[in-house]
């Protein structure tokens, strides 16, 4: 038995346990999005059991550069970046369903006695917490099941001697520059002490590199995106056939971001949950936004929403960047 390993995890999705804005049903989301005239669906739900198996597929591709230059840096300057922490020693992972990224920092000596992750999969967030509690046996574990990107009003669920807020995979980029704010400015104030957080951030570069970073050649991106479909005929008795449509993605430099959408090939209609929609040929279905920054562009994003940077970390090839800021 893991003494270390929290059973009773917080799950801030039931009512029962704690009164805050509910987070938006996935049938709901889907028919309100799809009855818009720009119809659009969120990019949380490509994320089913399904979709993470092909995100981590996508996280190995040679043109998906990310996540292994993001651990480049967290695992070549991880002592540097809690050296800099002033001894706080709970880690909160945004997005934490896995603890790929969070290892470079549970690793760099003993610091972190609290490891919270954070995220909206039960099931995965759950069984990679367990492995993280046997693995450290000195540190006490606590999944929380929370849409963050809905509402990040949760109380303040930490002991010890402060926050170190963990948000890697430049996951802030699926959000527009208002929305930014308002979760940075959000999270800068879940706790009545000082808070630090460790983020990163996909950092502008040639227009090449970031389409083909959406566009693998394998089609293993386009797998991912058309799985929210087959998500939608599972879930929600769709009838849908993805081979009439397609995966586009392209950087429009003039938003500074990546746009993500899937294109219908021929004029059809779709069934979901009993309801009929009408889609045109070449309509597009709009699933993500990617934003990239440069590094004074993040820096001041993040002083308008209440951090200030301590440091900031780049890849040789100044691909990608990990800040750390303070509340």
């Amino acid at each position: 038995m893991m003494n270390n390993f929290d059973r009773s995890y917080v799950d801030f999705t039931s009512r029962s346990k704690i009164s805050l804005k509910q987070p938006s049903s996935f049938r709901s989301e889907i028919l309100k999005g799809l009855s818009l005239k720009n119809k659009k669906i969120p990019c949380k739900y490509l994320y089913d059991e399904n979709g993470i198996k092909i995100f981590n597929e996508i996280s190995k591709l040679e043109e998906y550069y990310q996540t292994r230059t993001e651990l480049y840096i967290l695992k070549n300057y991880a002592k540097e970046i809690l050296s800099k922490t002033n001894n706080k020693n709970s880690l909160i992972y945004l997005g934490g369903c896995s603890a790929l990224k969070a290892e470079p920092l549970l690793q760099a000596g003993k610091q972190i006695k609290y490891y919270f992750p954070v995220d909206i999969s039960k099931k995965h967030l759950v069984k990679n917490s367990k492995k993280v509690a046997k693995k450290y046996k000195y540190m006490q574990v606590k999944p929380v099941v929370y849409d963050f990107s809905e509402n990040v009003e949760f109380p303040n669920i930490v002991n010890g001697k402060g926050n170190i807020l963990f948000f890697p995979g430049s996951t802030i980029g699926n959000f527009s520059e208002k929305k930014a704010k308002g979760l940075l400015r959000s999270l800068a104030k879940i706790s009545n002490r000082e808070v630090d957080l460790v983020i990163g951030i996909d950092l502008k570069k040639d227009k090449t590199v970031l389409e083909n970073a959406y566009n693998d050649k394998k089609g293993v991106t386009e797998k991912f995106t058309l799985n929210l479909l087959k998500r939608i005929n599972r879930e929600l008795a769709g009838n849908i056939d993805t081979n009439h449509f397609r995966h586009v993605a392209k950087y429009n430099e003039k938003r500074g971001c990546i746009e993500v959408f899937i294109e219908s090939l021929k004029g059809q209609s779709i069934k979901i949950s009993n309801r009929k929609f009408c889609i045109k040929k070449s309509e597009k279905i709009h699933i993500e936004d990617c934003y990239k920054y440069d590094e004074n562009q993040f820096k001041k994003i993040a002083a308008l929403s209440g951090w200030k940077k301590i440091k900031s970390w780049k890849d040789p090839n100044k691909n990608f960047s990990v800040f750390l800021l303070r509340s």
